[in-house]
């Protein structure tokens, strides 16, 4: 069967090829850090305010993790512009790490009448927060 005028097959095999371009990339950057001294990530953690362990699982992780974030500042209305550089990195990171990333996108692109978030959120009283303080 045809969805937007493409084959199945074809359709697969762009999303294996996605699949596997993103694995690439999330080995990459996890490769780079591990050719670090100690000291150095060490350093670089400390600079971002992490540890070392969640420098290294960040590594790991998709160069995009954090774009609902983005998506869900602009759909509760709150402009990354104004928040703390600070606090905003720690949103991103709690966003790259998060487990609901699905629940998430859909409940974003579909705006369903029975949402769950911000109740899975990781971010949620961070964002109630800043929400309360604007």
């Amino acid at each position: 069967m045809r969805k937007n005028g493409m084959p199945w097959p074809l359709r697969l095999s762009q999303r294996i090829a996605a699949a596997w371009s993103r694995w690439r990339e999330r080995r990459s950057g996890a490769a780079e850090l591990a050719c670090c001294d100690p000291v150095e990530i060490d350093r670089i953690a400390n600079d971002l305010g992490l540890s070392s362990s969640e420098l290294r699982e960040l590594a790991g992780r998709d160069h995009n993790a954090a774009d609902l974030l983005t998506r869900r500042l602009a759909q509760i209305r709150l402009d990354p512009g104004t928040v703390d550089p600070v606090i905003m990195r720690d949103l991103q990171r709690c966003c790259s790490n998060c487990d609901s990333k699905g629940l998430c996108e859909h409940e974003i692109e579909d705006q369903p009448k029975a949402a769950s978030w911000p109740k899975y959120c990781p971010n949620e009283q961070t964002l109630a927060a800043l929400i309360a303080a604007k």
